[in-house]
């Protein structure tokens, strides 16, 4: 689990889909705002809707997968061009009949390495427009 500094408050995740500056890139949508200028560090938030599984259980196994590809990859620590931000993950809605059929028979390290995979993907595609975009 990421510290607490390093996550994103409720007030903090509500401004940015009321905002609604987002990048979808394969199964995620990126919310994201530049970071305050006295905070050096990139935070996270993610958010895994009941449509995809109901079970609590699935969904937060989904969302730790996510948080150690962050943790592991540093994600927090190192600036996307020279800045820091604040994203908010979420699964696109509209992937989910997808997913559910490629996780369907899948084991659980095989789900968590698919989602990693998927992360990982669409993670090297956002860098590449935020760099882009500068």
């Amino acid at each position: 689990m990421l510290p607490q500094k390093q996550r994103l408050t409720g007030k903090e995740v509500i401004f940015l889909t009321r905002k609604k500056q987002y990048l979808s890139q394969g199964l995620f949508w990126f919310f994201f705002i530049k970071q305050y200028p006295n905070i050096p560090y990139n935070q996270f938030s993610c958010h895994i809707t009941i449509k995809l599984s109901k079970k609590s259980v699935f969904r937060h196994m989904i969302k730790r997968a996510m948080i150690q590809y962050i943790e592991q990859h540093n994600l927090t620590k190192y600036p996307i061009n020279d800045t820091f931000y604040k994203f908010f993950v979420v699964i696109s809605k509209d992937r989910i009949p997808e997913i559910e059929k490629k996780i369907a028979n899948l084991e659980k390290k095989d789900t968590i390495k698919y989602i990693q995979n998927e992360f990982e993907k669409a993670r090297k595609w956002l860098t590449d427009r935020l760099y882009e975009k500068k």
